[in-house]
């Protein structure tokens, strides 16, 4: 016998050995355990679906002092002082955070990344913009007093202020 008839007859004997026309095991396609888990899936997706807002005027505000609320232990000072006096507003699409000064617009961009992540878990917004704009002109209009002007609107609130100059001879002029 050569090899090549030696081959054949090992393959031949496979073939019909027992151990090969023994049926093989197959596999659940799907457990009990995993049906109850996917089960267990659908319905907290199903809760989470529910529990999130439509992102809008009348939901952003609520939604920002929430926001407040639930960081407000991991917020810097600095920032919640900047934020509470906020009143986000909710046009074009993108939330809009409107400053009188730089320091104040830079801080709440600080924090861009955990406003825009908060506001895409509790709402149902495939994504969210927020755009910070610097309003000047609520600062321009500002005018300063003199000292003498702020003693007669002192004078003009409270008429003891002037008995008490007059009495301890405070008038320098």
């Amino acid at each position: 016998m050569n090899s090549e008839q030696l081959n054949e007859n090992l393959v031949e004997e496979a073939r019909v050995s027992p151990a090969s026309n023994k049926p093989k095991k197959e596999l659940p396609r799907q457990s009990a355990l995993g049906a109850m888990m996917k089960e267990v899936h659908k319905e907290n997706a199903a809760k989470k679906t529910e529990d999130k807002l439509e992102l809008n005027e009348e939901t952003v505000l609520p939604l920002w002092k929430e926001f407040l609320v639930e960081n407000k232990e991991r917020l810097q000072n600095a920032f919640l002082s900047v934020a509470e006096r906020q009143s986000p507003t909710y046009t074009d699409e993108k939330i809009t955070f409107i400053e009188t000064n730089n320091i104040s617009l830079e801080l709440l961009q600080l924090h861009k990344i955990d406003i825009v992540t908060y506001f895409m878990k509790r709402t149902t917004a495939p994504f969210v913009r927020l755009d910070f704009k610097l309003n000047r002109a609520a600062t321009s209009g500002r005018t300063y007093k003199t000292p003498r002007e702020r003693l007669k609107d002192m004078i003009e609130r409270n008429p003891s202020v002037l008995k008490l100059i007059e009495k301890f001879d405070l008038n320098n002029d």
